[in-house]
């Protein structure tokens, strides 16, 4: 009997000591629950609702979020005339002063003020010495692009345009808007020519309200359209149907398509070449890819 009262002792200490460590470790097994996420605190996963991309498109930082400015840009030394000591400024401010604009983020409104507010500056400052604009830029806003584009034709000085990189959508319509015989673009740049969509005009990609506020705003878009295709018509001296049709699919132009398109001038090359080195660079693009995917 007395072992027997024993063992059942040992039993009951055991339950509760399997109790208290399922106690204790409750909190840990709770927040690896199902419902809860394994990443950042920060983070959520998606509803059971929405598609299984949308995880990936709330991971990945919109465009819009690249900016230019910020507390990693490169400071230079730069000397004012009359001063005796030099004084560090972030890069973007001394090109300005070397009337270089360069244009590598998204064209969003805020983005377009500032460079109204320069180019205003430099006109005032000097209205014969030439700006250069310099652009990397994935897109932006037509309606802050075309602000640009009216500042820069209402300015007396000439305006030199180079496309480093990529020129997609909007700042595509810039580097041609430069005075024809100064719009350039490096061996390597690529164009991208597009139809205005519902996103490049600010606004969302489903239009809600009443069936006479969505007219009100497809006129608006289709007006805007045809701003943006008069505008290449200027540019390329192409005619309207031309561009509408080309316009109607994304348009891929490399620099010596560019050229041949007319939305450009000329291809700058690294080092002084002939015109054989250049026909010889133009042949080497494939004439079946004529900036179609």
């Amino acid at each position: 009997g007395g072992a027997r009262l024993l063992r059942r002792m040992r039993g009951t200490m055991v339950g509760f000591g399997l109790v208290f460590a399922a106690v204790s470790l409750l909190p840990l097994c709770t927040s690896f629950s199902p419902t809860t996420s394994l990443l950042p605190r920060s983070s959520t996963l998606p509803s059971a609702s929405l598609p299984r991309t949308s995880s990936l498109t709330r991971l990945t930082p919109p465009l819009s979020s690249l900016r230019m400015g910020g507390a990693n840009v490169p400071r230079v030394p730069y000397k004012a005339p009359g001063e005796q000591s030099y004084q560090f400024m972030d890069i973007w401010n001394r090109l300005y002063r070397e009337r270089i604009m360069y244009i590598g983020q998204d064209l969003d409104d805020e983005f377009a003020n500032q460079m109204v507010a320069v180019l205003l500056w430099l006109s005032q400052e000097d209205d014969t010495s030439d700006v250069q604009l310099y652009f990397n830029c994935p897109g932006g806003e037509v309606r802050a692009g075309l602000a640009v584009y009216d500042t820069m034709r209402s300015c007396n000085f000439g305006v030199q345009t180079l496309n480093l990189g990529i020129a997609a959508a909007i700042s595509a319509f810039l580097c041609g808007a430069g005075d024809k015989g100064k719009r350039m673009a490096l061996p390597n740049a690529r164009f991208l020519l597009q139809t205005p969509k519902l996103e490049d005009m600010g606004l969302s990609q489903v239009l809600y309200g009443q069936a006479s506020d969505v007219k009100i705003e497809a006129e608006e878009i289709l007006r805007m359209r045809e701003k943006v295709y008069k505008g290449y018509m200027d540019f390329t001296d192409k005619d309207y149907e031309t561009i509408r049709k080309d316009l109607t699919r994304d348009l891929y132009l490399t620099s010596v398509e560019a050229v041949d398109y007319g939305l450009i001038d000329k291809m700058l090359l690294p080092l002084e070449r002939t015109k054989e080195d250049y026909d010889k660079i133009a042949k080497a693009a494939d004439p079946k890819n004529f900036g179609r995917i």
